[in-house]
């Protein structure tokens, strides 16, 4: 069974937010959690990756996740290779050719925040230089970004001036839950 190009920009999202990938022997799985208040968005995700993934809950530190693994998939061998390094999860080089509204979106509702009415993408986890790419990528959809300092690490920041672009890129997509992140043109 093909993914759906619904399926495949939500893993690219999620690649770039919460989600993982993971070895099981020779063959690769996505993973996904959050916590039990954030169960309707496991379950969003879930239903959009259908027959592939399946729920469960754990206990981390006292607290309830919820989670989504998938089966192994074809694709999910191709993404693994694309966003991996040594085992380390990356910005591929070509994520501007990977990145849609959508994937976008799913980024967004992963790691993005707001302040000040600016939009952050919390990228601490990635390396200058694959932050740079990820800088790259947004201005093919005409969105400016920079690095903002955050502490001993760096994030993405767009610009005030791309929120009007940005909002009518990721907005049809949003989860209601998730507006409250979204700023004001």
């Amino acid at each position: 069974m093909e993914l759906t190009e619904t399926q495949r920009e939500l893993l690219i999202g999620s690649l770039l937010g919460d989600g993982h990938l993971r070895k099981q022997g020779n063959k690769v799985v996505f993973e996904f959690s959050q916590s039990s208040r954030r169960a309707f968005y496991v379950e969003w995700k879930r239903r959009m990756l259908g027959d592939l993934a399946r729920p469960g809950s754990y206990h981390r530190n006292g607290k309830e996740c919820c989670e989504l693994v998938t089966r192994t998939h074809p694709e999910l061998d191709r993404l693994y290779l694309e966003f991996y390094r040594g085992g380390r999860k990356t910005v591929p080089e070509g994520i501007g050719k990977m990145l849609t509204p959508f994937a976008l979106a799913v980024w967004f509702m992963d790691r993005g925040s707001l302040s000040r009415n600016a939009v952050y993408f919390n990228t601490q986890a990635f390396g200058v230089e694959e932050q740079f790419r990820l800088i790259r990528a947004l201005r093919r959809f005409y969105l400016i970004a920079n690095l903002n300092r955050d502490g001993e690490c760096h994030r993405l920041r767009l610009l005030k001036r791309c929120n009007g672009r940005f909002l009518e890129l990721v907005r049809p997509h949003v989860l209601p839950e998730f507006s409250y992140k979204l700023p004001t043109p």
